[in-house]
């Protein structure tokens, strides 16, 4: 009976250690490029549905749309001047990231594709700069997105 009794301490004891281990790890969380890629992406496929809120939402609360717009509310607002604009595709490549602690620096290339007043297809090229924020150790958000385009 005291071989069970010691069995089923050390059982839980190696569980809880493996549970407090796995709690540690995610605390230890170390932001990577990928999760960067992935922003960007998620960023990608928002412009595509010209989704202003949810735009507007990925800056920081006072982010920067290029010199146009400062803060989520201007960014929306700078975003909703574009109901006669149908993107049919938004396509990104980053081409270096660098991080720093708690912030990214993630530059590249985009190529947009869109449909202006329902008749003229226009595909803009250019350069991009991004600037975000690690917040809390959990989301990425811009704080400040820059574009120039490429003739």
């Amino acid at each position: 009976m005291m071989l069970l009794n010691h069995y089923k301490f050390c059982r839980e004891k190696i569980f809880v250690t493996i549970i407090i281990a796995l709690l540690c790890s995610s605390c230890d969380k170390k932001l990577n490029s990928a999760d960067v890629e992935t922003a960007m992406k998620r960023y990608d496929r928002l412009v595509k549905k010209m989704d202003a809120d949810s735009i507007a939402l990925s800056y920081t609360e006072d982010g920067e749309l290029g010199g146009i717009a400062k803060g989520r509310d201007s960014i929306r607002n700078f975003l909703a001047t574009f109901s006669n604009v149908k993107v049919l595709s938004q396509v990104s490549q980053t081409s270096s990231i660098k991080i720093t602690g708690d912030s990214v620096l993630q530059k590249g290339n985009y190529i947009q594709v869109v449909v202006v007043d329902n008749k003229d297809t226009v595909t803009v090229k250019g350069e991009y700069t991004a600037n975000w924020s690690w917040i809390n150790k959990k989301e990425l958000l811009i704080k400040k997105m820059a574009t120039k385009p490429i003739k």
